[in-house]
């Protein structure tokens, strides 16, 4: 899944799941402290992980057999009324500490 820069857009596909040996390609830090992983062969950028977030991205192409979805933002919802809806009392919450 792709998703858009906004969050209301995405691209949905399926690709098979490989191993991939890691012997096939070099890692490095980048500018960003992101470790990356680009192909022996042809340089191309294949792997990113980022640390700080523990999010590891497969760069893939993206085929033309793909799903695109836009997603309509709701309303911002009213605290108050959130609340209420679910039955929340202050009896949900014990001060453990001051």
């Amino acid at each position: 899944m792709i998703k858009g820069k906004t969050f209301d857009e995405f691209m949905v596909f399926e690709t098979d799941t490989v191993q991939y040996d890691s012997e096939l390609y070099e890692f490095k830090w980048n500018k960003k402290n992101n470790l990356e992983g680009h192909s022996k062969a042809d340089g191309k950028h294949c792997f990113t992980w980022q640390p700080h977030g523990s999010q590891f991205t497969i760069i893939e192409e993206i085929l033309s057999d793909y799903t695109a979805i836009k997603v309509k933002k709701p309303d911002n919802l009213d605290k108050k009324h959130v609340l209420e809806a679910i039955g929340y009392d202050k009896s949900w919450i014990t001060y453990l500490s001051k």
